[in-house]
């Protein structure tokens, strides 16, 4: 143990002059303004089309589940009605627009919102996370939505607990996990905190949405069916993408080393190592469990894509300014040791599309960057 005179590492001040401020905030929204014009319709432009054709069929009353492959939608029904009902009246390119700047206004609110409006911390996780940023906007993907409503759901958790409260969880937990089934990452909190109305009432409302407003619009046989084959799209990942070069996080990695039986085995250890690690914090403050619950959907989904990595954004900014005092804390050979292991993260977390980044380096970056949390805080109560 540490002496008890020695200072905490977060009291460590970072208090950037004003032309700083200005330069570095300048900095981050000529970024997000660059984003903001990126061309939308590419080569790259392949997951807006998945949501945008079964949009336009739940809106017609046809099923949604019809496509086969990579590319088959594999949401609930009631999120592909409410995705036609909201761009069904615009052009594909007209919605395409919108859905893309939508989302990354998203992602600028919740930039802003995991850096605690420091211009310095702001512009750092942007040179880590952006060109993952890029990726996942260049694709049209719907992770800003998810990533919103799981901090959302989190926030809640942190007010006392009353019907008032409870219902509208459950409700948005619902769309979550209908939207991205990995939105389950909040059961062992929920469960951890004994909020056991929230649960049951998002566990609730699950059917009651999915079936019940779809039949709503197209009736109940039609969303029973509909319903029954969302669950079974959801066992369709097979072993072959499972072992995609570019599924990064444990479960690819290790099935790519060890084979994929073994690789399964060590990534439910992992998993099981990892349930019991949050059992012994569970007196741990809401925000504690955020970070390492969104931070565990990049290394325990069973598919993780390069750009996932975004998810462990709200850890990489709780700890940023802590990181900075540990380093200028710490020895000459431990700041040099540091200051390699944080520019392999970033080769890693920019290199979307570099094999070696796929085979191990992004996983690699993720396991630093949770064992740096863990260190510096570790630190910091001692």
């Amino acid at each position: 143990m540490g002496s008890l005179n020695q200072p905490r590492l977060n009291t460590i001040p970072h208090n950037p002059g004003r032309v700083e401020k200005v330069l570095l905030g300048g900095l981050a929204a000529g970024i997000f303004l660059y984003l903001f014009f990126l061309p939308v319709i590419t080569s790259r432009w392949l997951d807006f089309p998945v949501y945008w054709e079964a949009g336009t069929k739940a809106v017609a009353g046809r099923t949604v589940y019809d496509v086969v492959g990579h590319f088959q939608y594999k949401y609930s029904p009631l999120v592909a009605l409410l995705f036609g009902k909201a761009l069904g009246a615009y052009s594909f390119e007209t919605a395409s627009a919108i859905f893309q700047r939508t989302m990354l206004l998203v992602w600028v609110a919740l930039f802003v919102k995991f850096a605690r409006k420091d211009t310095a911390v702001l512009f750092v996780s942007l040179l880590f996370f952006g060109n993952a940023l890029r990726l996942d906007l260049e694709l049209g993907q719907v992770n800003a939505l998810v990533l919103y409503c799981l901090v959302l759901l989190f926030e809640a958790l942190g007010r006392p607990r009353s019907w008032k409260e409870d219902v509208p969880f459950g409700v948005l937990f619902s769309l979550a996990v209908q939207l991205k089934l990995f939105a389950l990452v909040l059961v062992p909190l929920l469960v951890f905190k004994r909020e056991w109305r929230k649960l049951s009432l998002g566990l609730l409302f699950l059917p009651v949405l999915s079936v019940g407003l779809v039949a709503f619009e197209h009736g109940w046989s039609f969303a029973v069916a509909e319903n029954r084959a969302w669950m079974s799209s959801l066992a369709d990942s097979t072993d072959v993408l499972l072992l995609s070069e570019q599924n990064v996080a444990a479960l690819g990695t290790f099935g790519k080393i060890f084979g994929l039986a073994l690789g399964k085995l060590l990534w439910i250890a992992a998993g099981a190592g990892f349930l019991v690690y949050l059992w012994r914090n569970r007196t741990r403050p809401v925000e504690w469990f955020r970070d390492r619950l969104l931070y565990a959907i990049a290394i325990f989904n069973p598919l993780v894509w390069s750009y996932w990595i975004l998810y462990a954004l709200p850890l990489f900014g709780t700890y940023a300014r802590e990181f900075a005092g540990a380093f200028r804390r710490r020895s000459i050979p431990i700041r040099v040791g540091g200051s390699l292991a944080a520019l392999l993260v970033f080769a890693a977390f920019n290199g979307q599309h570099a094999r070696w980044a796929w085979q191990g380096g992004i996983f690699a970056g993720l396991l630093l960057l949770g064992a740096a949390a863990t260190k510096v805080r570790s630190h910091a109560r001692t």
